[in-house]
């Protein structure tokens, strides 16, 4: 019966402590989602690791995206049905969402106002390199990941930390330009009218988040 008597106790509190530390946790991870939310704030990041070297563990904040048609009509009505059949599948119910990353990249960029009307080759030609590693970054910059194109510039072009971020920002949003402008001479649609469409046809959900190892 003893036995019996300090297992109860022993599983009471443990589950008084489990209530404990999931209200610490969750105080924590407001922590982090306060800290992380100003420390990428004004920056090219969307995410930052906060880690312990000693222990290993480490904190992540992240931000995301997620890119949702609501309107198809007036991107329908804007690229012409062919056009809009290429780069977009339509499900049964009525579910929009773009065939590439690309054309989701494109969407998002304009929607928030994150693109340049300029080229890639433009972005390209003002970096301050010899034209031995324009070239080579001409293969290398994607505009897709961030920080692979920041660490390419700052690798093949032999540019700064900040410069590197600042020209992989600037190329990110002039392929969101060109591919607006491949769709355009695909549609044979105006860019205003294609940007006006997407501005009523699509919502960009902005979310974060925090992993724990």
């Amino acid at each position: 019966m003893t036995e019996i008597i300090e297992k109860v106790r022993e599983l009471s509190e443990i589950k008084a402590r489990i209530a404990e530390f999931t209200e610490r946790k969750k105080e924590l991870e407001a922590y982090f989602l306060e800290r992380g939310n100003v420390d990428v704030a004004d920056t090219k990041y969307k995410s930052r690791t906060y880690a312990d070297e000693e222990s290993q563990a480490a904190v992540t904040y992240t931000e995301a995206q997620a890119l949702e048609i609501t309107a198809p009509n007036y991107l329908e009505k804007a690229l012409g049905e062919s056009v809009f059949k290429d780069i977009f599948e339509e499900k049964i119910k009525r579910e929009i969402k773009p065939k590439d990353k690309d054309i989701e990249r494109m969407l998002i960029g304009i929607f928030t106002d994150g693109y340049i009307k300029s080229s890639p080759a433009d972005v390209i030609a003002q970096i301050p390199c010899d034209e031995k590693s324009k070239a080579a970054l001409a293969k290398k910059l994607k505009g897709a990941k961030f920080e692979t194109d920041r660490d390419n510039l700052m690798k093949l072009g032999g540019l700064s930390e900040a410069d590197a971020g600042d020209y992989a920002y600037m190329y990110a949003e002039a392929v969101v330009w060109q591919t607006l402008c491949r769709v355009a001479e695909m549609s044979g649609a105006d860019k205003d009218a294609i940007i006006h469409s997407i501005n009523l046809g699509v919502s960009v959900d902005s979310s974060t988040k925090i992993a724990v190892t």
